[in-house]
């Protein structure tokens, strides 16, 4: 803490609202004029509130002291969102450096587990402390395990590179402080304790999951083209369906034998619910957060999940959000 005063700086307003005079006399001798200078000045405001001015500090200033009594909880901080970027997980993470200040690193993960953004900043002691207290009031302890999101983080850039795409270079500069790569993708498994008391998925909840999460503003996830032809040679020359069940049979009967839309639900449609399943839990919906759960490890056990009945129901999302995309390119086209 000795090297770097504006850490200390950043504890004064504490100290003061605290009305810790003897802390702040403790500082009065540091070695850096702002902060003596910041120090008679919160020394001054107690006395006039009429607080007891200590004569002389109560032990040698050192960077050990200070740094356990100023700085605070050292913990690393994590979070998501999934309600800024549809489809896709947004992240927080803050990791404490060893003499002062924390790097927030502050980006996206899509669920195809490629990096879609990532940013590097650099923070104060009292910028973190700030940001601890917003979290812990915002979500009342739901914090995402840290470890499970430098995995996260650190297994996304692999798959990017290897799937020829570029990552940011802050990303390869905080390679060191985020660890090595995990052998598997890194599974929300915190998420069943968290989520033990809350009422299991079942098949009938589906509309409920899909609306409460806003399934219908994700991106189109995986190829529905073969599934599409399928259900315009079921359908033939007939009118369209105009209700949700006469759609929603026509989509079953369109998966009937589509092996290829089983990786792209085991996958990439099951990591979009359990990252959902994440973000809803942050959010403090825990009844939705256990629904979307449940269905990401139903697509991803079932060995044939294109058979679920409630799948041609989450496909339709995906439909809709297909013909949505087509019909915004088409209307740019014609612009």
């Amino acid at each position: 803490m000795a090297s770097d005063p504006q850490g200390v700086l950043d504890s004064i307003p504490t100290l003061l609202s605290q009305r810790d005079a003897q802390a702040l006399v403790d500082l009065r001798d540091h070695a850096d004029k702002k902060v003596r200078k910041a120090v008679r000045k919160a020394l001054h405001t107690l006395e006039s509130r009429g607080v007891a001015i200590p004569e002389g500090p109560s032990r040698s200033w050192s960077a050990g002291n200070v740094q356990a009594e100023l700085r605070g909880s050292l913990e690393s901080l994590a979070t998501v969102d999934t309600r800024s970027l549809a489809g896709a997980l947004r992240f927080m993470l803050s990791l404490p450096q060893e003499h002062s200040g924390a790097r927030l690193y502050v980006g996206a993960l899509s669920p195809e587990d490629r990096v879609l953004e990532f940013g590097a900043y650099q923070q104060t002691d009292g910028q973190r402390g700030r940001l601890e207290r917003d979290w812990q009031r915002q979500h009342e302890g739901r914090q995402v395990p840290v470890d499970w999101l430098r995995a996260r983080i650190v297994w996304a850039r692999g798959n990017t590179l290897a799937k020829g795409f570029s990552v940011p270079r802050a990303l390869d500069e905080a390679l060191p402080r985020l660890g090595d790569a995990p052998s598997q993708r890194p599974t929300a498994q915190f998420l069943g304790e968290s989520l033990a008391g809350e009422p299991a998925f079942e098949g009938g909840k589906i509309d409920e999951l899909l609306t409460g999460a806003s399934v219908q503003l994700w991106p189109p996830l995986v190829d529905l083209e073969p599934v599409l032809q399928r259900a315009a040679e079921i359908h033939g020359d007939k009118p369209q369906p105009t209700d949700d069940d006469a759609r929603t049979e026509l989509m079953r009967q369109a998966l009937e034998g589509q092996d290829g839309i089983r990786e792209g639900l085991r996958t990439t449609l099951a990591n979009a619910l359990e990252d959902t399943a994440v973000g809803l839990w942050v959010e403090g919906k825990g009844a939705l957060a256990r629904l979307a759960h449940d269905a990401a490890n139903e697509l991803r056990s079932n060995e044939a999940p294109e058979t679920l009945p409630w799948v041609p129901r989450l496909l339709g999302f995906q439909v809709a959000s297909l013909l949505r995309v087509v019909q915004q390119q088409g209307g740019m086209g014609g612009s």
